[in-house]
């Protein structure tokens, strides 16, 4: 099933797991069992010329050598522009425990499988350590906007290795198999990665904000992530 194609809102009829304590703030689990958990897929960072033809997005697959009935999003593209950022995003709000007006820790876990080897060279940079998970939060939607012929996001996410206002870097897509084991085979295996990080942001005078997780990559090929599971605890800096 697909997440959502550019433009798209996704699936938001599932979501996620909820927990909160005084003090504690809110604990949102997205695990993806039962689908797209409400995040929507889009990509950024390319012109008309260098956009990606092969984005994938779908759920209800599994990485090679993972349990199939294990939940996951996945997410693909070559970086034909040597900037693309593809990404996942999803609105919360008062039914998640948020509160109007309010300045809030943000901090994310994200567990992901990739198949991008540690120590490899590649194009660009390299298929791991060159492509950055970034983590982020906006009142505003972060969507695919068109700036002087190019194809960018609505809120500052930085570029690649730099972060911006609304995102920070948590780590890179490389997943500790050293390069020269990982090519010994057909194909480099998948392995998890977990990155954690954090941001702030003050919800609307609703109560809502936005959150987005993806890859900024300075890779020129093929980068392929199954998230597995994103957590997001919110915590009131008041």
């Amino acid at each position: 099933m697909a997440v959502g194609s550019c433009g798209d809102d996704g699936d938001s009829t599932n979501g996620p797991t909820t927990t909160s304590a005084p003090g504690d703030g809110v604990t949102l689990v997205y695990d993806f069992e039962n689908g797209s958990d409400g995040w929507a897929s889009d990509m950024s960072d390319f012109s008309d010329a260098t956009r990606p033809d092969d984005f994938l997005s779908e759920t209800g697959s599994a990485p090679p050598g993972f349990d199939a009935d294990d939940g996951f999003v996945h997410l693909a593209a070559t970086n034909t522009s040597d900037d693309v950022f593809m990404y996942l995003r999803r609105q919360v709000g008062p039914d998640d425990g948020l509160e109007p007006s309010t300045d809030y820790e943000i901090d994310y876990t994200v567990e992901f499988a990739s198949d991008a080897p540690t120590g490899c060279a590649g194009i660009g940079g390299p298929p791991g350590e060159a492509v950055w998970l970034k983590v982020g939060a906006s009142i505003e939607e972060p969507v695919p906007v068109n700036r002087d012929d190019d194809v960018r996001l609505s809120v500052d996410k930085g570029n690649q290795s730099q972060g911006g206002p609304a995102a920070v870097i948590a780590g890179d897509v490389a997943n500790g198999i050293p390069c020269e084991e990982a090519l010994e085979g057909d194909r480099a295996p998948y392995a998890m990665v977990e990155h954690t990080a954090g941001v702030e942001e003050t919800t609307d005078d609703q109560g809502n904000l936005w959150l987005f997780v993806g890859t900024d990559s300075g890779f020129e090929g093929r980068t392929s992530i199954y998230y597995d599971r994103i957590e997001v605890v919110v915590s009131s800096q008041g």
